[in-house]
């Protein structure tokens, strides 16, 4: 007897807390939600292709800062910037990556494409999301530039999006760690993804929608 009022006392509970939670998910909902579904990037951002076009550009770009008589800096958009380390950029989303495209937000670059999701790593090493998600799926990428040394430049991975939602950091260092592995060193963060840059650059920036290298100095 006090079993059966035991448990209609916990199914009274569990029913007056959903009714709870319906009446007030107002306030909850949406930071629950704000916490799996990352908001989309603002309408006013321009994406460009990432081209073979854009490449040369930033090939002929890092040759002059290269010459002796070069310029003290070079700027660049993001996908001319992103297009002239194509290698990097397109293990960042897998080698079958389609209509890649680039941007910034304020001091973070943007890459985004559409990308089979195995291309991201095993899908049991995707934990959840691996059943949740399959085929191609959009997939975005932002991070912040810096100099780690000369010759290497670490992009550290701030946010990652599967089909807009948030991945976990601890699942964005597991695929970051997939990505130039040859130039990964023990004292590198986990988010950080190293990007080789010839001697010439002595550092980068992200300024005013530009991607900006500047001259290293004899």
């Amino acid at each position: 007897m006090f079993g059966c009022l035991g448990r209609l006392g916990c199914l009274a509970l569990v029913a007056a807390l959903a009714v709870g939670g319906w009446f007030t998910r107002s306030h909850w909902y949406p930071r629950v939600r704000s916490m799996v579904v990352a908001a989309p990037p603002a309408d006013t951002i321009a994406w460009t292709p990432i081209t073979p076009e854009a490449a040369a550009v930033g090939t002929r770009a890092a040759e002059r800062l290269a010459a002796k008589n070069g310029p003290v800096y070079a700027s660049l958009t993001p996908a001319e910037f992103v297009a002239w380390q194509l290698a990097p950029a397109m293990k960042i989303l897998g080698n079958a990556a389609a209509k890649p495209e680039a941007s910034v937000q304020g001091e973070v670059l943007l890459v985004r494409a559409s990308v089979a999701v195995n291309e991201l790593g095993d899908p049991k090493s995707l934990g959840p999301l691996g059943s949740m998600l399959d085929g191609r799926q959009p997939v975005l990428i932002g991070g912040r530039l810096s100099m780690l040394r000369p010759g290497l430049l670490g992009m550290q991975v701030t946010q990652m999006t599967v089909n807009e939602l948030r991945l976990p950091s601890a699942l964005i260092d597991r695929i970051v760690r997939r990505i130039a592995v040859k130039q990964r060193t023990d004292s590198l963060a986990p988010d950080v993804i190293a990007i080789a840059v010839p001697d010439a650059v002595a550092d980068v920036r992200i300024t005013k929608g530009k991607v900006v290298l500047y001259k290293a100095v004899p």
